[in-house]
């Protein structure tokens, strides 16, 4: 049943971690007063000038007449600083569109147009389109609404719908288009400075630019997250109406690719600081904790993480050795931890390999030095198990299956550069997680979650096979110029319909893989058997912590297997004796020591042992009865009552209990009192075939048959209907 709450769990904290994503990007958003200038002529670029003319036909057909290009600087101060757009105008309804390009930059859905009209009072109608969910409390003196249309006829229509029933009481106001800026400047000026007196945002000392405060992040979070799902279905329907009619989808121009390639960048760079990493630290530890409880005690479950710790901080340190940026460890729910940081674009081959070899290396190292050194018996329990934890993750996590640390580097190394035979290596270790899956159902959802992403890893193994190998012949004079030549590849290998993300994502890899390409067959050469020597030294080195002496094994091979199960208890007793004299109150080394007496026959010393584990533990009812077993054997039928009396002090309430006491009784004469023990088991368990057994046997030495051969039917009666594993 709990496996079910994984899902569920995972489900939720997706959504807190949409949730939290989308508040940080607006905590993070600066706001500025938004400007609005009549382009000169000649100054817009020429490539916008050919894109605009898409949507200014489909305007002209809705009786829009363009009067120029707009320099716009938006509110939100994001790349790039000033927007390019285009002005027309509709001389019958005395409305004016606004065309801009949307962000991100898709095919089916790169123009946003808006519409406003002024009204003779000053207010203003302005119809936008998946866009009011973004909009931070009311546009002052404006009648705004939002049609979520996959369509501009329908957004027009809407817009002409409105002021066809503002026409009894608000008149539109025809203006020049250098009035309608001034105008609408003016407009959003005032809604600035509410929001701004109304404490909705706050300046930025010595910046010119404000933030949005904490209370109204929170409600326009829950604004924009509630209105995406409606966003989401229009792009779905303005898709499907250009996959059924190609002439609806744009041609992305490479400058605006590279805009929105920039764009994204800095909304994901710098998301969160210091302060609030080691705060998302602080709570994860305490989420995976939660997580983890069900399965480990307290003390293991230290040992893990402080395990897992150990291995991220390798990866973390590597990093930041090699110039990683906002390098950060948090915990996992479920799964484990995590090293995360800002990629680099420059960093080479060498350099990726060292850090998914920083991780494991050093715990195996520690983990098998820790083992060898505990083989004398002079370091605690804990050492030990601290030892082969860190073994057992370590190697575990250097063994070539995707994606554990050695499956990235034998991915990094051998199967990247080939796309399909990266998809059979990656697929592998999909069904490596699928089968531990079986044991640990949780393994099937990361399983689920690394099947998912293959498509996109092969797609990207694609785009990096072709385009690497045009880039090595290329020269680029800077960054953006390198940016357009990537964007206009992943044209003509058309991918210039995916999704914007899709795109970015491509892109970026592209740029940050760029150095790996480089390397020399050598280079991979010297990292494989780097890999190689790291795997294997970790295996002989576990088999050496596992048995130091294994060489002396090989006499002992030839052993018959009563003398060597002999020879194993025997060490038993002896690891167990070295221990107690390190710790008289090791109660675990005489558990070990007991059983493995027992196993040699030594009950004498097996009973000695039991006796020291009740003196510092003597609530123990199972030891108790290890005793009583031991004394039964040996004939000491009194200490074996005697310990049946103890334990029923503990436990009165178990009825197999009372039925070998009776036995006990019984076979010392005392028939009175077996029977009143058989009586209390099946005042517990009336169906308990044993206690009529015991009462028959004791009423048949007492001369009652009767009552004897009553008792056995009924024993064998149950016998029949319960089968002979009763109890």
């Amino acid at each position: 049943m709990q496996y079910l709450l994984y899902p569920l769990a995972i489900w939720a904290i997706a959504i807190a971690f949409t949730y939290l994503v989308t508040f940080l990007q607006l905590r993070k958003t600066r706001l500025q007063h938004e400007t609005y200038e009549l382009q000169k002529p000649g100054s817009t670029p020429t490539y916008l000038k050919r894109l605009f003319q898409i949507p200014i036909r489909e305007l002209a057909e809705l009786g829009f007449k363009p009067y120029g290009y707009l320099k716009t600087r938006p509110m939100l101060k994001l790349y790039p600083p000033i927007n390019q757009e285009v002005l027309l105008y509709n001389k019958a309804h005395k409305t004016y569109a606004i065309v801009t390009i949307n962000r991100p930059v898709e095919p089916a859905n790169l123009f946003g147009v808006d519409f406003y009209t002024f009204f003779r009072d000053r207010e203003l109608l302005i119809t936008i389109n998946g866009k009011a969910h973004g909009i931070i409390d009311r546009i002052d003196r404006a009648i705004v609404q939002d049609v979520y249309a996959d369509c501009l006829s329908l957004q027009w229509q809407a817009h002409q719908d409105k002021l066809q029933s503002l026409d009894v009481e608000k008149t539109p106001c025809g203006i020049a288009p250098s009035v309608f800026v001034k105008e609408l400047q003016a407009n959003l000026k005032t809604y600035f400075d509410r929001l701004q007196a109304e404490k909705f945002v706050s300046p930025i000392q010595d910046t010119g630019l404000f933030r949005i405060n904490f209370f109204p992040v929170l409600k326009l979070t829950r604004k924009l997250l509630k209105g995406n799902p409606k966003v989401a279905q229009m792009l779905k329907q303005r898709r499907q109406r250009a996959k059924a009619d190609p002439s609806l989808k744009v041609e992305i121009p490479v400058e605006l690719e590279v805009e929105g390639f920039q764009r994204m960048e800095q909304l994901q760079r710098g998301l969160v600081g210091r302060k609030f990493r080691m705060l998302v630290l602080l709570l994860s530890v305490g989420l995976f904790a939660a997580s983890f409880t069900a399965l480990f005690k307290s003390y293991h479950l230290a040992i893990f993480m402080g395990v897992l710790t150990l291995h991220e901080g390798g990866h973390l340190l590597a990093m930041k050795a090699f110039g990683y940026q906002d390098t950060s460890v948090f915990f996992v729910p479920f799964f484990g931890a995590l090293a995360t940081a800002r990629q680099k674009e420059d960093a080479t081959l060498s350099q990726k390999v060292v850090i998914s070899l920083a991780g494991p290396l050093p715990g195996l190292i520690l983990g098998i030095a820790c083992a060898i050194a505990s083989h004398n018996n002079t370091y605690p329990d804990w050492v030990r198990e601290v030892s082969w934890m860190l073994i057992s993750l370590n190697l575990f996590n250097l063994l070539p299956i995707y994606p554990l640390d050695g499956g990235k580097v034998a991915d990094l190394l051998l199967f990247s550069k080939i796309p399909y035979l990266g998809v059979i290596f990656k697929g592998f270790g999909v069904a490596f997680l699928a089968l531990l899956g079986l044991l640990q159902p949780i393994l099937l959802l990361f399983a689920l979650l690394i099947a998912w992403t293959i498509p996109n890893s092969f797609r990207s193994a694609q785009a990096n096979a072709s385009v690497q190998k045009k880039l090595q012949t290329a020269s680029f004079e800077n960054r953006e110029t390198l940016l357009q030549a990537i964007f206009q590849h992943l044209k003509e290998l058309g991918y210039g319909d995916l999704p914007f993300n899709t795109r970015f994502a491509l892109a970026k890899d592209i740029m940050q893989r760029k150095q790996e390409f480089r390397s020399s067959l050598f280079a991979r050469a010297m990292l494989v058997l780097l890999y190689a020597g790291s795997l294997l030294g970790g295996v002989a080195g576990t088999v050496t912590a596992i048995a130091p002496t294994w060489y002396r094994s090989i006499p002992v091979a030839f052993e018959s297997p009563q003398k060597r199960r002999e020879r194993f208890l025997q060490q038993t007793i002896d690891r167990a004796t070295t221990t107690l004299n390190l710790n008289p109150k090791d109660i675990e080394a005489y558990q070990l020591r007991a059983r493995a007496r027992e196993g040699l026959d030594d009950e004498d010393g097996a009973i000695a042992d039991y006796t020291q584990m009740l003196r510092l533990d003597p609530e123990n009812a199972e030891t108790y009865y290890s005793r009583a077993r031991l004394r039964i054997a040996r004939g000491d039928k009194e200490g074996a009552i005697a310990d049946f009396n103890a334990i029923i002090q503990l436990n009165p309430k178990d009825p197999y209990v009372y039925v070998e006491r009776g036995y006990m009784r019984q076979d010392e004469g005392n028939y009175q009192d077996a029977i009143a023990d058989a009586n209390i088991a099946l005042k517990l368990n009336p169906q308990y075939p044993e206690a009529y057994e015991l009462r028959g046997e004791a009423r048949r030495n007492m001369g009652d048959e009767t009552g004897a051969i009553a008792d056995e039917q009924k024993a064998e009666q149950l016998y029949a209907t319960l089968g002979e594993e009763s109890y």
